[in-house]
C-alpha cells in the first residue's frame, strides 16, 4: 500500500474580514478526528462548508498532478480568500494512499496520528473549524486527502427551544431557552431571542426580540383556538439559527 503525508500551518496577528452524506468518507473521517479530539478534552472541529470546497478543490489539484505537496495544491490563502473565509490561522494535512476514499482516508488518518507534525494540528486548541476533501486517482489507484483546519471568527448560528406553554385561564405563559454551539476559540455566546406567534394555522407575527436573561413571555389570547409559539436565537456575531419547532397550546 502506498502512503504519504505533508502537513502545512499559518498564523495572522489580524483578523480579515458540497453536500455530502453524513456517512460519506470525508465525513466519517471526520468523526474519527472529532472523537480523538473529545478524549482529549477538546470541543470537537465544526463543518464549514467553504473550508470543505477547498478541501476537496486542493485535494483534486493534488489527484490531478500526482504530486503530494502543498505547493502542488496551491496557496492556501488564495484558497481562503477565493471563498471568502476569515482567519486568524490555518493549518492543512494532506496525504494518500492507495485504495478507493473509504479505504484511504483511514489509512492516512493512521499516519497521521502516528505522526509528530500531522497529530498536533488536528488535535489543536486553537483551530475551530475544518473541512476535508478525498478525491480518488483512477489513473493510479490512489486517494488524495486534504484536511484545511482554521482559527476562525465565530459564524456557527445560535439555537433554541421553546420549552413549555402554561395556560391560565385566558392567559399564556410561554418558556424558551437557547444555546450558542461552543467552539474551541472564539465562540460568541448567546444575544438574544426572536419570537413569533400565531393562532391556529394562521400567519405568523413577530412578538418582538428578547434578551437572553428573558425566558418567558405572558400574553392574554382569546378562547377557543390554538396557538403556537416559535423561537430562534442570535449570538453576538450576528448569526442567526433557525427557528424552533412550534409549541402548540389550545386555549379552552
Amino acid at each position: 500500500m502506498l502512503l504519504g503525508v505533508a502537513v502545512l500551518t499559518a498564523t495572522s496577528t489580524q483578523p480579515t474580514t458540497a453536500t455530502t452524506s453524513p456517512t460519506d468518507p470525508a465525513h466519517l473521517l471526520m468523526a474519527s478526528i472529532n472523537q480523538a479530539r473529545a478524549a482529549r478534552g477538546l470541543v470537537p472541529l465544526r463543518s464549514d462548508w467553504r473550508l470543505w470546497a477547498i478541501a476537496t478543490e486542493r485535494a483534486g489539484r493534488l489527484a490531478a498532478t500526482g504530486i503530494l505537496s502543498h505547493e502542488a495544491a496551491g496557496p492556501l490563502t488564495s484558497d481562503l480568500a477565493a471563498h471568502g473565509v476569515g482567519w486568524f490561522g490555518y493549518g492543512e494535512d494532506i496525504g494518500y494512499s492507495s485504495g478507493s476514499p473509504g479505504v484511504a482516508g483511514s489509512a492516512v488518518l493512521a499516519m497521521w496520528a502516528a505522526s509528530s507534525q500531522h497529530w498536533p494540528l488536528l488535535m489543536s486548541s486553537r483551530y475551530n473549524y475544518l473541512g476535508i476533501g478525498l478525491v480518488y486517482r483512477a489513473s493510479s489507484g490512489d486517494t488524495f486527502v486534504s484536511v484545511v483546519l482554521t482559527e476562525s471568527p465565530d459564524r456557527t448560528g445560535a439555537h433554541a427551544r421553546a420549552t413549555q406553554a402554561v395556560v391560565y385561564g385566558n392567559d399564556i405563559r410561554w418558556s424558551w431557552r437557547g444555546w450558542d454551539p461552543p467552539l474551541q476559540t472564539h465562540t460568541a455566546g448567546l444575544r438574544d431571542f426572536s419570537v413569533q406567534l400565531r393562532m391556529d394555522l394562521g400567519a405568523w407575527s413577530t412578538i418582538g426580540s428578547v434578551l437572553t436573561s428573558t425566558v418567558s413571555a405572558t400574553l392574554d389570547r382569546a378562547p377557543g383556538h390554538w396557538y403556537g409559539l416559535r423561537v430562534r436565537a442570535g449570538d453576538r456575531a450576528g448569526n442567526v439559527g433557525p427557528w424552533s419547532r412550534e409549541l402548540r397550546v389550545w386555549v379552552p
